[in-house]
């Protein structure tokens, strides 16, 4: 499963972000680029069964300070 992931990542990157960068889109393709490295991160982690961290404690954090 993990192989699937990663060919389906690989696919993906190769289509879509180099639009933007043909179009001389340079912020949005780094934007895209950041996004989709993020996406398969959480992807491949959920796919080998690792624990993910949950980020409510950051978030409940934050929101805190700003009261």
């Amino acid at each position: 499963m993990a192989v699937l992931i990663v060919f389906l990542y690989a696919f993906i990157v190769l289509i879509d972000p180099y639009g933007l960068l043909k179009q001389g889109l340079k912020r949005d393709f780094y934007v895209c680029s950041a996004l989709c490295l993020l996406s398969f991160v959480i992807a491949f982690s959920l796919t080998m069964k690792w624990d993910i961290p949950s980020p409510t404690p950051l978030i409940e954090g934050w929101v805190k300070q700003l009261h």
